[in-house]
């Protein structure tokens, strides 16, 4: 029964990398630049900073409603299915719209409509996996959301930048592939076989009920709040640098995306292996307290060179982060409630997220109206999201890990950095081998050539 089990598991979990990397890839040609054309139609600081947050976090508040009904139905794989299949169909009306607040509803129905996949997603990830290989299984998943989104960036970057011309128009192929890759991604997400929940499901009175009685999750949905705060304030100052200061072509900017895609890619090699043996915490005391970095190189940024370092130390951050913070939500939440809960803490950290994005335009806007410079208002800005990115992360310090695990963070990293010098060193003594012989041969070579 348990190799009937673990075959089940493995055979799923192959089916989860297969969607996951069909999703990412056909996201990858439109998501990076959703922000970028709400700037091609002209639109505000503020509005930028709207559209920034429905494009990083309505799927998160949207979460609530999905997760109830997911943890309900007692069904996965339907949801996981249509949920990607929505948001790419919707997005293929965009070419039609004409003003930013038809943009704007469109993008929104497209991601509430997606946010249905992410508590299933959990939910599955949660079955297929257990506390000490979770970091691992999740660490695979976000490579094969780089490893999609990447060739796509790339590609949808060198189309939109021959294309040109009117928005419409260049994001037509784009728009057309993303439906193509997430149909497929849709249709291999009903292979997966799930097992039946239980009779426990979550319900409205039970939020309360979750954040009084779980003390690992009451906290850590209370330091969200001013994370997710800290995380969307900037977003429309990012846009800006990008398009107004800067003034980066389309392929650089997916360029930007590529970067901090492969970085992250890289980076998983190790922060899986460091959450499952070390523990969640150090990773996210570290990831949530470096973001502070990326608006600082914005802030600073002069040229698309400042702005692929940014990306760069955006792409680590990332990859320690988002592997550390899915492996703990999993840990603290009830096996037949991780869709409910999932879905709670995101919808908890993208309500306020959703709030700083829209501040963040907001107070940009209020700044230049106030008589600064549109360069000392983006200066102010970036100042104040470099301290309350800072404060709250240093926050993250206070949370306490549910397991033990069975290696100290720094040991752990001193033997992972050990391994890969020892890598390093095999490869560079079999290549001089290896060339030591070529050289042997060239001179046998060589005298047997002079004695003719």
């Amino acid at each position: 029964m348990s190799v009937e089990l673990g075959e089940r598991e493995n055979k799923g979990l192959k089916l989860l990398y297969k969607r996951t990397f069909l999703s990412s890839f056909g996201s990858g040609f439109i998501s990076p630049f959703i922000p970028i054309y709400a700037a091609q139609l002209s639109a505000s600081p503020t509005e930028i900073g709207l559209v920034q947050a429905i494009n990083n976090v309505s799927p998160g508040i949207a979460q609530i409603p999905w997760g109830f009904i997911i943890d309900k139905v007692r069904r996965r794989v339907i949801f996981l299915s249509l949920g990607g299949l929505f948001f790419a169909s919707i997005l293929l009306l965009l070419p039609l719209v004409n003003t930013i607040t038809e943009f704007i509803i469109t993008i929104l129905l497209a991601y509430l409509l997606s946010a249905m996949a992410v508590p299933a997603l959990n939910s599955l990830i949660g079955d297929f996996s257990t506390s000490y290989g979770r970091g691992k299984i999740i660490a695979n998943l976000n490579a094969m959301v780089s490893l999609g989104s990447i060739p796509a960036t790339i590609l949808s970057g060198l189309i939109i930048y021959e294309v040109g011309g009117a928005a419409r128009e260049m994001y037509r192929i784009p728009l057309a592939l993303c439906f193509i890759f997430h149909l497929a991604a849709s249709i291999t997400a009903l292979k997966i076989k799930e097992e039946r929940f239980s009779i426990e499901t979550f319900s409205a009175r039970d939020w309360v009920k979750a954040l009084g009685a779980n003390p690992f999750f009451r906290r850590f949905c209370l330091l969200s709040v001013l994370q997710g705060f800290s995380l969307g304030l900037p977003w429309s100052l990012f846009t800006l640098t990008v398009v107004k200061v800067v003034e980066a072509n389309m392929f650089q900017i997916s360029l930007l995306s590529v970067v901090s895609s492969s970085t992250a890619v890289v980076m998983r090699r190790f922060t899986g292996r460091l959450a499952d043996r070390a523990g969640r915490k150090p990773l996210i005391v570290l990831s949530r307290t470096g973001l502070f970095l990326i608006p600082l190189v914005y802030a600073l940024a002069r040229s698309i060179y400042d702005l692929i370092l940014g990306n760069f130390i955006s792409g680590m951050i990332v990859a320690a982060s988002d592997v550390a913070l899915s492996a703990y939500l999993l840990d603290i939440s009830p096996r037949n409630m991780r869709g409910s809960y999932t879905s709670l803490y995101n919808a908890v950290s993208g309500l306020f997220t959703f709030i700083g994005s829209t501040f963040g335009g907001y107070l940009l806007d209020s700044l230049i109206a106030a008589g600064f410079s549109f360069y000392e208002s983006m200066t102010i800005a970036y100042i104040i999201a470099i301290i309350i990115r800072i404060v709250s992360g240093a926050l993250y310090i206070t949370i306490k890990e549910p397991y033990k695990y069975p290696a100290k963070f720094e040991d752990e990293l001193k033997q992972i950095f050990k391994e890969e010098v020892e890598v390093i060193e095999r490869r560079i003594s079999d290549y001089r081998r290896i060339e030591d012989e070529d050289l042997e041969w060239f001179e046998r070579l060589s005298g047997m050539g002079s004695k003719g």
